[in-house]
């Protein structure tokens, strides 16, 4: 990318304007700002995804250069940590010099938020801790609201907030991902082709991270390493749900089979979740690597 009049560098500028106004929108408390914010990564990703992660680098800056001088330092510092960095590493991830694959951007899926949780942990050592303040938060928004919770409904919702977070950054990622590469390819200009999450397969480490964080969680308990052992669980999760897809692929009734899956989802979620995460761990245990042809 040479200078402005390069396509890229012109694609990369207005996804990045289009990406913090999408942003800016909602912190101005404007019409639909609540829905508008979830797709602001959606500029980003058909930019990283049509020129590469330099592209998804050069929007993700553009967009926080934006948000500083029509916001604040903080709003941009939240744009850079929910929007552009994860888009970037999930874009780089995605188009490796060894080819595409959605392995990679699947465990960042899992291990980025983990990161997030951590740095806070850290940053509020000194306030308590994270469980603390989270359990502030909750504690003032339910005050706001003139709710009245039980103790140990606002212990429950501590417990999992930082992993709900992170769960719909996930979600948001990913159909923000899906979103872009669907309007790429109906053009021709998508670098890769459209991953399947059925054929993703998780790296050794990420298995034995998995089962730390298992065995942090059973000693010290708190919301923090239980927020983590979710996370990590994530794209097993998702793997899970990629198995479904692939196994009503074809079937003549697969949108009504797929519409009343995801009707189960929202209404037994806490049931339908771990049966995922099973069925994405049956994925990758069950299935086994096709041998190389031999020459």
């Amino acid at each position: 990318m040479q200078g402005f009049n390069n396509p890229a560098v012109l694609a990369a500028s207005a996804a990045g304007l289009t990406s913090a106004l999408l942003m800016l929108w909602a912190m101005r408390g404007l019409p639909l700002g609540s829905a508008l914010l979830w797709l602001a990564p959606a500029p980003l990703f058909s930019v990283g995804l049509a020129f590469g992660p330099a592209g998804a680098a050069l929007a993700g800056l553009v967009g926080a250069l934006v948000v500083v001088f029509s916001s604040s330092m903080l709003g941009a510092v939240f744009y850079a940590l929910l929007f552009a960095v994860p888009v970037w590493l999930l874009v780089a991830l995605f188009l490796r010099p060894g080819g595409a694959s959605v392995s990679g951007p699947l465990a960042a899926l899992g291990l980025y938020p983990v990161v997030l949780l951590l740095a806070l942990s850290l940053y509020f050592a000194n306030d308590g801790g994270l469980e603390a303040v989270l359990r502030g938060a909750v504690e003032q928004a339910t005050r706001r609201m003139g709710l009245i919770l039980p103790e140990g409904m606002i212990d429950a919702v501590v417990r999992v907030k930082a992993a709900a977070v992170g769960f719909w950054l996930a979600v948001t990622a990913i159909g923000n991902a899906a979103l872009a590469q669907g309007f790429l390819r109906r053009r021709g200009l998508n670098l890769a082709a459209t991953p399947d999450l059925a054929e993703a397969r998780m790296p050794g480490w990420y298995l034995a991270l998995l089962l730390l964080a298992g065995g942090a969680f059973v000693v010290v308990g708190d919301a923090v390493t239980l927020s983590i052992l979710l996370l990590l669980t994530l794209p097993f999760f998702l793997m899970g749900i990629g198995g479904v897809h692939k196994r009503v692929r074809g079937s003549g009734g697969r949108v009504w089979l797929l519409a009343g899956f995801y009707t189960l989802m929202v209404i037994f979620l806490q049931i339908m979740a771990p049966a995922m995460v099973g069925m994405g761990l049956y994925e990758q245990w069950a299935r086994r690597a096709v041998p190389p042809p031999q020459t």
